[in-house]
C-alpha cells in the first residue's frame, strides 16, 4: 500500500506543471528504471531510494538536471545513475554521507 501511495504521489508531482520539487515523506521503492525528462530536486529528508534490479535505476534525458538532496542511495551512485540526451542533462547529489554529481558528455 505504502509503494502504491508513494508511486502516485511520485507521478502526480512530476506530470504537475511547473513541479520542481518533490519531498519524499518515506522510502522510494521502485520497481522500474525511474526516467526523469524534466529540471526536478528531491529532498529525501534522510529517505532511501531502492530499485532492485534496475539498470539503471535512474535515467535522466531531454537535458534535465536533477538534483538529490538528502536521499540515500542503496547502490554505488555511478552505476545506478544513466545520463544521456542533450548537453546540458546533470544529476547531482548531497547528504551528510557523500557530494557528487555526474553529467553528460559532449554529443
Amino acid at each position: 500500500m505504502k509503494f502504491i501511495f508513494s508511486s502516485l504521489l511520485l507521478v502526480i508531482g512530476l506530470s504537475a506543471n511547473g513541479q520542481t520539487t518533490i519531498n519524499l515523506s518515506e522510502d522510494l521503492v521502485l520497481t522500474e528504471t525511474l526516467e526523469i525528462s524534466e529540471d526536478v530536486t528531491y529532498n529525501g529528508n534522510g529517505f532511501k531510494l531502492i530499485c532492485e534490479g534496475c539498470n539503471p535505476a535512474i535515467r535522466v534525458t531531454n537535458g534535465a538536471r536533477v538534483h538529490f538532496e538528502d536521499v540515500k542511495f542503496v547502490k554505488s551512485y555511478a552505476k545506478w545513475m544513466l545520463v544521456e540526451g542533450g548537453p546540458l542533462g546533470s544529476v547531482t547529489w548531497s547528504s551528510n554521507r557523500m557530494k557528487g554529481y555526474i553529467r553528460r558528455g559532449g554529443e
